[in-house]
């Protein structure tokens, strides 16, 4: 296995990890990170929306459902945001068991979900709202599979566009995710808030975008 001096690792990261981390991501876009070129053509060509032209930190391409290319016990923290509930769950648990491979002793895992629970409160808080544009079911559906699903595609950007898109293929509440990091071999296990606990940079990982919707969870090895 490789040796790595950075011991922080994100786990599907997108363009929101950061420099001293080492960052994992994989598929079509992470990969049009790294080929600047290219993807400022697509751009150029209208192929892709001017809104895939971020500034990626430096990534490694590699696909976290397989085996981590790093050492037993060679990390020291490990974060991982709106990535998990994309995999099945016994998928989700393979990534568990493997971050509980390369952590050191004591170290600690973040995972950020969506919350079965406060998407449901959400749900009813836009049912009773007297605001008749407020469409409570949509809203859900979008939540429930991460992005307007609703929405057919209507024109070319917009078919290429849905390439990118992955589906949510699992969902969690605080007992099911609790029972995965067990089942994962994690014991010390808690429940967090937003840009709350022991995991560093958390300030600048957690997204106020997902805060309404989201739940917080660290394990320690």
């Amino acid at each position: 296995m490789k040796k790595t001096r950075k011991t922080k690792l994100n786990l599907g990261s997108g363009p929101n990890g950061l420099d001293d981390w080492l960052n994992y991501d994989y598929g079509l876009l992470p990969l049009l990170s790294k080929i600047t070129s290219l993807r400022h053509l697509l751009i150029n060509l209208k192929l892709l929306p001017s809104t895939y032209n971020l500034d990626w930190p430096e990534i490694k391409l590699v696909n976290i459902g397989q085996r981590f290319p790093l050492a037993n016990r060679s990390i020291k923290y490990i974060y991982c945001s709106h990535v998990i509930e994309h995999f099945h769950r016994w998928q989700a648990l393979k990534i568990l068991k493997e971050s509980h491979r390369v952590l050191r002793r004591n170290g600690v895992i973040r995972i950020v979900i969506p919350d079965i629970q406060k998407m449901c409160k959400n749900y009813l808080k836009d049912l009773s709202s007297k605001n008749k544009n407020i469409r409570p079911g949509r809203n859900f559906c979008w939540r429930l599979w991460g992005y307007e699903k609703d929405i057919q595609p209507q024109n070319l950007i917009g078919k290429i566009s849905r390439l990118f898109i992955r589906d949510h293929l699992w969902h969690y509440d605080e007992r099911e995710i609790s029972l995965l990091f067990k089942e994962a071999g994690f014991l010390k296990i808690k429940i967090c808030q937003f840009r709350q606990g022991i995991t560093p940079d958390i300030e600048k990982l957690d997204l106020e975008y997902y805060q309404d919707h989201s739940l917080y969870i660290e394990a320690v090895k």
